[in-house]
């Protein structure tokens, strides 16, 4: 029994996480058909400037963490002037701006190597509540993000179906031209897009930060296996993510505990070169959209 809470436990905290960085993705490439490359360095990013505000600035837990979350959609903002807008529009502009994304993440690496060091870091527990199950404990930011993970995602999916901007970005999604012809406005849409990439990718790299520790590579593997739920749940498909990241949160603990850790993402990355031969659409995506 306590095997099986601690792989549930272990599901829900991983698939939390690779939830948030994935929701991202999914929703940049949906509307500009891009992988972002520079996911995971924002993750860091919003990471250190949360843990910037609460020991350098002193502000209380809760504010610092806010604060560098939405520190982070005005980086959002940036991002999408600096990186998206000058590219898409251009010949080939799809592959203009991932190249753009991955030279971004060499420099807010370098960026943040200059400015906290190589010293790694780490923001405190949030909260001290604990629970219990099976012999499995779970407390403090594992429960934050048992919770917290799939209710903005939830959230962000109620945006989409029940707003006015919700519905341009799926307009867009399913035809740029014809969204245009409708008076539609692409740059508004991929402005707010990347806000909400990039405000979901520092909020896994707070909670990421709480529970591991901070680092100038800390977003490498989310980001890897943020890559992986997308194989497995399709790109593009919102629904197809949230099963595809805890499909592979529950791949990774159950390895995990069977095999050790040095062994699960050899098994996670065979399983999603596997998923890629067989079902290059996604294994989850036809399902999703069905039901």
């Amino acid at each position: 029994m306590s095997g099986i809470s601690a792989i549930l436990t272990s599901t829900l905290v991983l698939g939390g996480l690779y939830l948030l960085m994935a929701a991202g993705l999914t929703l940049i490439w949906s509307t500009l058909r891009v992988f972002n490359f520079g996911h995971g360095a924002l993750l860091m990013f919003g990471a250190y400037l949360s843990w910037t505000l609460l020991e350098r600035a002193g502000l209380p837990l809760l504010i610092a963490l806010v604060g560098g979350v939405l520190a982070m959609a005005l980086v959002g903002v940036v991002y999408e002037l600096l990186l998206v807008s000058p590219f898409i529009r251009r010949p080939n502009g799809d592959m203009l701006v991932m190249v753009a994304t991955l030279a971004a993440t060499m420099l807010l690496q370098s960026g943040a190597l200059l400015l906290w060091g190589p010293e790694i870091k780490q923001i405190p527990r949030l909260g001290s509540a604990r629970v219990e199950l099976g012999g499995a404990v779970a407390e403090g930011t594992q429960l934050v993000t048992i919770v917290l993970a799939p209710v903005l995602v939830g959230l962000l999916a109620l945006v989409l179906k029940r707003t006015g901007i919700g519905l341009t970005v799926r307009a867009l999604e399913q035809n740029r031209e014809h969204a245009q012809l409708l008076g539609i406005s692409p740059r508004r849409v991929y402005l707010f897009v990347v806000i909400v990439a990039i405000g979901l990718a520092a909020v896994a790299g707070v909670l990421l930060g709480s529970i591991r520790f901070i680092s100038p590579g800390m977003g490498d593997d989310p980001l890897l296996r943020a890559f992986v739920v997308l194989a497995f749940g399709g790109a593009g498909s919102l629904g197809g993510t949230i099963a595809g990241a805890y499909a592979i949160g529950l791949l990774e603990a159950v390895t995990t505990y069977y095999f050790g850790l040095s062994w699960s993402p050899v098994l996670v990355f065979l399983a999603m070169i596997v998923i890629m031969l067989a079902r290059p659409e996604g294994l989850l995506r036809s399902q999703v959209r069905s039901a």
